[in-house]
């Protein structure tokens, strides 16, 4: 896991990035979501070509969806299929998750400022009954919180998988926000990990593999590597 801040980003980053890295950006408005893009695809080109000998503007990912065709699948990298990666952004902090082996996915999202009410119409549309009812019987000032948790929970799920939120609830059915996590339900036999990850204070992120539990899940900071290879391309 390497977890990066995107005020690491330098101008000289852009080097590293790949015409998709590129063209993604553009389409983005807010110049916070341009800077976590910057930030995410940098760390994995840099970590990503460190593991396999590969300048990281060289490498070739590809996010094509295996449903539409769209670009906005789990990302891949075409040639060197066993090495697994997921990338998430929310606020000040970019998430990457590696791991060789296995189909891999993150999760991070600030803990939303919601009314009991909102909690309940998103519920609504995001979680299985079983999720949905623990929530409603939750206090008032914990549902925003537990609804966090149950979402980067799910998106983990369904990024390692590839499934994407296009799924139905009930297809996809996890233990309550209270509880240690786990997959009750899904349309597939293949087993899937999931475990809370240590967050910074007023976040919430999940780590989730399509297979066995990692041997160890290893935290690295990613700033000193994202200063020093501005420093070096500048």
């Amino acid at each position: 896991m390497w977890w990066a801040c995107p005020g690491d980003v330098r101008p000289e980053h852009d080097t590293l990035l790949g015409d998709a890295d590129l063209a993604r950006r553009v389409r983005l408005t807010r110049p916070a979501d341009r800077l976590r893009l910057t930030a995410g695809a940098a760390v994995v080109r840099l970590v990503l070509g460190t593991a396999l000998g590969t300048p990281p503007q060289a490498l070739r990912i590809d996010r094509t969806c295996t449903s539409c065709g769209s670009p906005h699948g789990r990302p891949r990298l075409p040639g060197a299929e066993g090495l697994h990666f997921s990338v998430s952004h929310s606020g000040n902090w970019v998430a990457v998750a590696v791991l060789p082996g296995h189909p891999v996915g993150v999760d991070v999202q600030e803990v939303w400022c919601l009314a009991p009410g909102e909690v309940g119409d998103l519920a609504g549309c995001v979680l299985p009954d079983p999720e949905r009812e623990h929530l409603a019987r939750l206090p008032a000032t914990q549902q925003p919180w537990a609804f966090t948790i149950s979402w980067v929970r799910r998106e983990a799920v369904l990024k390692a998988t590839g499934q994407g939120l296009g799924i139905l609830p009930d297809e996809l059915v996890l233990t309550p926000p209270s509880t240690p996590p786990r997959v009750l339900h899904r349309d597939d036999p293949e087993p899937v990990w999931l475990d809370d990850l240590p967050a910074p204070a007023g976040f919430a992120a999940a780590l989730a593999v399509v297979g066995p539990a990692p041997d160890d899940v290893v935290h690295r900071d990613a700033g000193p590597l994202l200063r020093q290879s501005g420093r070096l391309l500048s």
